[in-house]
């Protein structure tokens, strides 16, 4: 099985707040990462609970079934 990871630009749509996703970053030493946006601070967060530049997310991927 195979997943297509669909990035979206942020400009277009934001997850809903406080909803881990994949982030894709600017200005890191990890341009890809875990993150959400923050309801109460009104930003993107990475899972560290650090304010990043995020361009474009995804939902997380499924995963294997079994």
């Amino acid at each position: 099985m195979r997943e297509t990871i669909e990035w979206v630009p942020v400009s277009e749509r934001l997850p809903d707040d406080d909803t881990t996703v994949l982030i894709c970053t600017t200005g890191t030493s990890e341009p890809v990462w875990l993150g959400y946006v923050s309801e109460e601070n009104e930003c993107w967060l990475d899972t560290d609970g650090m304010p990043v530049s995020v361009t474009h997310w995804s939902p997380l991927p499924a995963g294997p079934r079994g």
